[in-house]
């Protein structure tokens, strides 16, 4: 078991550790505009499977 200063300060640097990597992708999301719209105002993709009996 560790000493409570010694937690204390590795609870510190994971939570700043954390906070760094939160920092660092946020701008991944900002640049993304796709979270902002609601998911009702988007039409559906039309995918085509691929018709196996015929297309083979």
């Amino acid at each position: 078991m560790l000493p409570a200063h010694l937690a204390d300060r590795l609870l510190k640097q994971r939570r700043d550790a954390d906070t760094t990597e939160f920092a660092r992708q946020l701008p991944l999301h900002a640049d993304d505009p796709r979270w902002m719209t609601d998911p009702e105002d988007d039409a559906p993709v039309a995918r085509r499977e691929p018709d196996w009996a015929s297309d083979y």
